[in-house]
């Protein structure tokens, strides 16, 4: 039984979809003008995020097909191992909770919102809001896939810790000895940067210099390269202080296809996504369901990322040299990232499907790292009192104009997904978006 705000005495699907506002186009409400500079200037600085990549179709490299034992977990049929899980939409059952909802996406001036909530890993709730494509008048359901922006960061850190559980990666170890080459802050030549230090934004390498000028090229060797520059680390010692790094988790997604000899999106597909039976991918042309894909609009409504211009991302076509993937471009339903969050929170389970360790998944929420407003885990901060009282894990993923945000809570079991496209992009000081946030706290039973 759900243990929410509401009580559900209903386990089948149901389908719908709130009847939306519908935004004009060129509508902009009072206090939507260009951001304040502090809130643009964000510590995690995911505001930024890919903010300048030109609209332009990226060239599309031919994946090759990998073969051999990679000592991986075998690809499992989803359909036969996962158990049956109870999805419902929260229209169906708590008509006034949705017009809530709806006020608080309204006022936002929200082009798209899509929520899931998970309670264990069998009973889950949806809410959709607006329009997935405004131009078509295409509306969002439960399955309409969202780039989410840093929300990728985690998923990347789960796929780097089955690595691990299969004893080819070290989260200790110099990642040097994985990628080939060497990599070394040149001020701190004799410390060794670490897949522990990049999960916790402790490498010392930065999202500065030359990386922001050629961070969207998919060219084999960029990430090397880059990795060669002094302008690419701070100045001081790796693992002693903590700064949000996008570049890191780019390096981690090499690392990854270095040790598995696989291209990253089929690592991910292999390891994490059809296990559990998800639709998702990095490179938006490998998902199954490519048909149902968000637009990304920014706050004044404008077309910031085309339907076909995230079909057209390319990705490198030899593993190894992954650049701008695992930071930021998972492309996933608001639905099926909650059903990951889901197995973290059940210790690593997803309907009798293992995907990590217990031991992986304690060394994922391990927050020991003081970051600005929270302690750091891999990929993943926790603070007290977070939200109405509750110790959550969280994150946030902004970029083009799509902000979203996960809060879970190990105790209970219990989790909210929000992704939003077009609304107006305000934080509280921890940095939480306040629309994620709002929307959270109206489907949150506090734990006491």
């Amino acid at each position: 039984m759900l243990a929410f705000v509401f009580v559900i005495n209903i386990v089948s699907f149901v389908a719908g979809h709130r009847e939306p506002y519908v935004p004009d186009g060129t509508a902009v409400l009072p206090g939507t003008a260009d951001e304040p500079e502090e809130v643009a200037r964000q510590e995690d600085r995911e505001a930024q995020e890919e903010e300048m990549q030109p609209e332009q179709e990226q060239a599309i490299h031919e994946e090759p097909e990998e073969e051999g034992d990679t000592g991986l977990p075998e690809e499992v049929d989803a359909a036969e191992e996962i158990k049956e899980v109870s999805v419902t939409d929260i229209s169906g059952i708590d008509e006034e909770l949705a017009e809530t909802l709806d006020r608080i996406a309204e006022s936002f001036n929200s082009v798209a919102v899509s929520l899931a909530v998970f309670d264990g890993g069998y009973e889950f709730l949806t809410y959709q809001y607006g329009y997935a494509d405004l131009s078509a008048r295409r509306l969002v359901d439960a399955d309409t896939k969202f780039r989410i922006a840093s929300l990728s960061k985690l998923t990347s850190s789960i796929i780097a810790m089955t690595l691990v559980d299969a004893g080819i990666l070290d989260l200790d170890e110099n990642i040097s000895v994985y990628l080939g080459y060497e990599v070394k802050n040149p001020n701190f030549s004799d410390i060794a940067i670490t897949s522990r230090m990049l999960m916790q934004h402790t490498s010392s390498i930065i999202d500065s210099g030359v990386y922001l000028v050629e961070r969207f090229s998919y060219a084999s060797g960029t990430t090397q390269r880059l990795l060669s520059l002094s302008s690419t680390y701070e100045n001081w010692q790796p693992g002693s202080l903590y700064e949000y790094s996008d570049f890191g988790l780019i390096v981690l997604g090499a690392i990854c296809e270095s040790v598995s000899g696989m291209l990253f999106d089929d690592l991910a597909r292999d390891v994490l996504f059809a296990p559990l039976g998800i639709d998702a991918a990095y490179v938006p042309r490998n998902l199954q369901d490519a048909g149902n894909i968000a637009a990304i609009y920014d706050r004044n409504h404008t077309l910031t990322r085309s339907v076909a211009a995230q079909l057209g991302q390319g990705a490198s076509g030899e593993a190894g040299y992954q650049h701008n993937t695992a930071q930021g471009s998972l492309t996933i339903s608001a639905l099926d990232y909650a059903r990951i969050l889901a197995m973290l929170a059940g210790g690593g389970t997803l309907g009798g499907v293992r995907i990590l360790s217990e031991g992986a998944v304690r060394e994922i929420h391990t927050a020991d790292v003081q970051g600005a407003h929270y302690q750091q885990g891999l990929t993943v901060r926790f603070e007290e009192n977070a939200l109405l009282g509750d110790g959550v894990y969280w994150h946030t993923g902004s970029a083009y104009g799509t902000f979203a945000q996960f809060t879970y809570c190990i105790k209970t079991g219990r989790g909210v997904v929000v992704v939003t496209t077009g609304a107006r992009t305000e934080r509280r000081p921890n940095g939480m978006v306040i629309l994620c946030t709002e929307l959270t706290e109206m489907v949150w039973k506090p734990e006491n």
